[in-house]
């Protein structure tokens, strides 16, 4: 399922209404987003190895809870779960199938343009993740997993609009942990 209809609505909706103050609210907010997105081919685990199926999308949500700092700058710690990516591989005798399973936790700044656009943000912050990669090869009935940690950069932006009093609807890219993602989300403004 190609994503780009759905950003193409999300942006067509947002952009006909206008952006709310945004100091009438609160400070401090929850959020939700959820989204799809395109993960880097990787080369086989071992190298003699030819790649026989590979995951190249993921989904994903975001659970964060930011602050609003001024009328265009909030901070936002925030949990990123994408699916798991999964790629198969065989050498013409042995086989084997891995699965990586990453959980990334970010402190992102997001900063307001509204003398560009009313609601258009850009981000740009850290990203902290786990990876745990497991192996199983089914001829040697042999199976094991690595677990490591990394810190990388995460940056965007996106669109954001006031829909309701205290609720904000938003449409954003990102990269994280070398996943782009498209999310729309929602967030509570407390």
């Amino acid at each position: 399922m190609s994503i780009k209809p759905l950003v193409f609505a999300v942006l067509s909706v947002v952009s006909a209404v206008s952006f709310a103050d945004e100091n009438g609210a609160g400070k401090f907010y929850l959020g939700l987003d959820a989204g799809s997105g395109k993960v880097k081919k990787k080369a086989p685990l071992m190298p003699s190895y030819r790649t026989t199926s590979e995951t190249d999308r993921v989904d994903g949500g975001r659970l964060y809870i930011g602050y609003q700092i001024t009328p265009k700058l909030s901070v936002e710690l925030g949990a990123v779960r994408p699916s798991d990516y999964k790629q198969s591989a065989t050498n013409g005798v042995i086989s084997y199938n891995a699965r990586v399973e990453t959980k990334n936790h970010d402190l992102t700044l997001f900063y307001k343009l509204p003398e560009v656009l009313p609601g258009l943000f850009v981000l740009g912050g850290a990203t902290y993740s786990t990876i745990t990669t497991s192996v199983e090869v089914p001829l040697l009935r042999r199976s094991g997993s690595i677990r490591k940690t990394d810190t990388d950069f995460t940056w965007g932006g996106g669109y954001e609009v006031r829909l309701f009093d205290n609720v904000d609807g938003r449409i954003m890219y990102a990269r994280y942990a070398g996943a782009d993602l498209v999310t729309v989300g929602l967030k509570y403004r407390f």
